[in-house]
């Protein structure tokens, strides 16, 4: 299993470089191509320890340098790069997020953009790399797949059916990995690459072999006949480690002996890592059980230890997200509070506005109604007396100089001149400039008579100018129509005029000791109560037949 995935995740590795290769020559407009160049290789084919982290160093500030420059292409690239990275680097989750990273800008980017970064199928690639390292083939199937439908070449359509027949493999699905295998050879037939063709059919031979399958063995000597001619050394190393391993597991230790020292020989030509596999492979054909016991602990501590480091990437890499994902969460609830307390505040001043205004109008439309009211009683005592007075009072000269006129003629014209009189001083305008309380006993004074008797209480004590010219004006009219209606119909002989206050609060008391009077439509006391209420006062009759009369007044 573990000789699979590091056959191709070296494959992997080519097939980015290839595609990076092809990426760094589109913006080399935007980069000097010898620094990126540079440091693409530090990446690609690290010679010296420091080479990964400065390669990384390097993308990682062209990472933000092309965001905060919006060249997407750029940031693309770098991303890619900063995964390749990350994960030679042991940073599995990290590389997993960089690749993320770069297919959300490529979904989020214009045609245009995509087609210039020619990124997918690389980027899903190494996603599936990702996911096979930490054991999780499935994820790495969907990415697979994922590529598959955006590959347009068959040579890349080739190299991806590898990867999933792998990934197969380590689901333990043998026989489907081996049937997308040999989809895979048949379409890889007629290429001339080569390259791809052996290795189809070593993958191919390797599973059929450890099937069972007769045909495994001519499948993997056809494959390290052709890699021969190419001389590749890394795949050659791949094609007699499976060579070696069958025959181990065949029995035959002199065959297995063979090919895993030919491909310690061959390893020693490509890099140290593989001549670390190629001595691993070579020290499990040894019959000494002290190097055996060795092997096999050292490889579980190997396991262990990417297994563990891989949980503690995960733990890190899921709580930098759950971080994430709580501060954006709580910048959103945030934001909609804020958003709620500003609708909440513009609700309430729209209320506010619309109660203030409905009361302005309400006041200055009785206001108008009242100062209309008054404003015509106004004109109707100045025209009577102007014209209906004074007219009368000519023909009363005229009469007196008139010897033949008729005494009780004289004696009518006199009365007609005296309710003329009373209707003026009725409607006549009200001095609200002068002191309140002299306007009021002035005009009760008026209804004052040798068999009628008008008493006030506590009028001295009311401070006048806490009250508006509009109540001023009521309160005289109503104490008006209460005396005239007295003067009329109770035929009191006394009248008490009470007077309380409290701030701004003023109440009056009108009692008299007439017969009393019932309330009728078109009544004028009936007017009293249309003028208090206004002013938004309030107003109480109290009718008790043959015992007078009383009338309580708030406002």
């Amino acid at each position: 299993m573990e000789n699979i995935k590091f056959s191709f995740l070296s494959f992997l590795w080519v097939l980015s470089a290839f595609l990076s290769v092809l990426t760094l020559q589109q913006i080399s407009a935007q980069e000097p191509i010898d620094s990126t160049s540079h440091y693409y290789y530090k990446i690609a084919n690290p010679k010296f320890p420091e080479d990964l982290p400065r390669g990384y160093g390097y993308f990682k500030k062209q990472k933000e340098e092309r965001l905060a420059k919006k060249d997407t292409v750029g940031a693309i690239y770098a991303l890619r790069m900063l995964a390749m990275a990350e994960f030679e680097m042991g940073r599995t989750y990290a590389s997993e997020k960089s690749a993320i990273e770069a297919i959300a800008l490529l979904d989020a980017s214009s045609n245009k953009n995509r087609k210039e970064a020619n990124a997918d199928i690389g980027i899903y690639n190494h996603l599936g790399m990702v996911y096979r390292s930490i054991d999780q083939p499935q994820k790495a199937i969907d990415a697979y797949a994922r590529a598959l439908f955006l590959a347009s070449q068959l040579k890349d359509s080739i190299v991806l059916l590898n990867n999933m027949a792998n990934s197969y493999n380590e689901l333990k699905q043998k026989d489907k990995a081996i049937a997308i295998l040999k989809l895979a050879y048949e379409k890889s037939s007629g290429q001339e690459n080569k390259i791809e063709i052996a290795r189809t059919l070593d993958n191919l031979g390797h599973l059929q072999s450890k099937a069972g399958h007769p045909e495994g063995l001519p499948h993997m000597l056809q494959a390290l006949t052709i890699r021969k001619k190419t001389k590749d050394n890394g795949q050659l190393f791949t094609s007699y480690k499976h060579l070696s391993e069958h025959y181990r597991n065949a029995g035959d230790s002199v065959l297995a002996l063979r090919y895993a020292t030919l491909g310690k020989e061959t390893a020693a030509k490509v890099s140290t890592a593989y001549k670390k596999e190629a001595l691993s492979n070579y020290l499990k054909l040894s019959n000494n059980p002290d190097i055996a016991q060795y092997m096999s602990i050292s490889d579980s501590i190997a396991k262990a230890t990417l297994q563990q480091d891989n949980k503690f990437s995960s733990i890190e890499y899921n709580f930098s997200k759950e971080k994430e994902h709580t501060q954006a969460a709580k910048l959103a609830q945030e934001k909609q509070r804020q958003l709620k307390s500003i609708y909440q505040l513009v609700g309430i001043c729209i209320l506010l506005l619309a109660i203030a205004l409905y009361l302005i109008l309400k006041y200055r439309h009785k206001k108008e109604k009242v100062q209309q009211l008054y404003n015509t009683e106004s004109k109707i005592s100045k025209r009577v007396h102007d014209e209906v007075a004074n007219d009368i009072y000519k023909i009363m000269v005229k009469i007196q100089t008139s010897p033949d006129t008729a005494e009780n003629l004289l004696d009518d014209l006199e009365t007609v001149y005296n309710k003329t009189r009373d209707i003026s001083k009725k409607h006549s305008p009200i001095d609200l400039d002068a002191d309140f309380e002299s306007v009021l006993i002035d005009l009760l004074k008026y209804y004052q008579s040798d068999s009628v008797n008008v008493i006030t209480k506590n009028l001295a004590t009311i401070d006048w100018s806490l009250l508006d010219d509009l109540k001023k004006k009521t309160i005289y009219r109503v104490l008006q129509e209460l005396m005239t209606n007295m003067h009329k119909h109770s035929r009191a002989t006394l009248v008490v005029i009470t007077a309380t206050q409290s701030g701004k609060k003023l109440k009056l008391r009108y009692t008299d000791n007439g017969v009393g009077s019932v309330l009728k439509k078109g009544n004028g006391l009936l007017n009293t109560e249309n003028r208090i209420r206004l002013v938004n006062g309030t107003i109480i009759f109290e009718v008790d037949k043959n015992e007078g009369f009383t009338v309580k007044i708030s406002l």
